[in-house]
């Protein structure tokens, strides 16, 4: 009777770590936003820890990628560059459209750039910096989320 407790819970904590691996290779991999006809491959950041972790930590961000910061309601949603490596342009994004964008560049020694925008957001994305220039995004774009 034992033996059959242990099965039952092997496959319960194998059941649970795969469906746990497939929604965070869908998180990294599926996801796409676009902006005008520039279209970025996207992480998503839905969990209040993983938008606090955000990009710090990476040297790198591939061309045409970013990462999207999913909130469960609009709000004013200050961003910071704390141990973030990658100068980035950080885009706001209510009801479908842009509505402030900035670049902050990385942190460097004890000093932590941040900004507060003046508008809600719903959605923040993240991208390298000058991708909102080389592409003429700008307030008032409409933007497509797939997740």
């Amino acid at each position: 009777m034992l033996k059959k407790y242990w099965i039952l819970i092997i496959i319960l904590i194998l059941i649970v770590l795969t469906v746990s691996a497939f929604f965070v290779y869908r998180a990294k991999t599926g996801s796409q936003v676009k902006i005008n006809n520039k279209t970025f491959k996207v992480e998503l950041a839905l969990t209040d820890t993983r938008r606090e972790k955000g990009l710090m930590g990476r040297d790198h961000l591939d061309a045409n990628s970013g990462m999207l910061f999913v909130f469960p309601k609009s709000d004013i949603q200050t961003f910071w560059m704390k141990d973030t490596k990658i100068p980035l342009d950080i885009i706001w994004i209510e009801d479908a459209k842009i509505v402030e964008m900035t670049t902050l560049k990385p942190q460097s020694g004890t000093t932590i750039p941040q900004y507060t925008p003046k508008n809600k957001a719903n959605y923040v994305l993240e991208v390298n910096a000058g991708i909102t220039s080389e592409n003429n995004i700008k307030v008032g774009d409409v933007v497509k989320i797939k997740y």
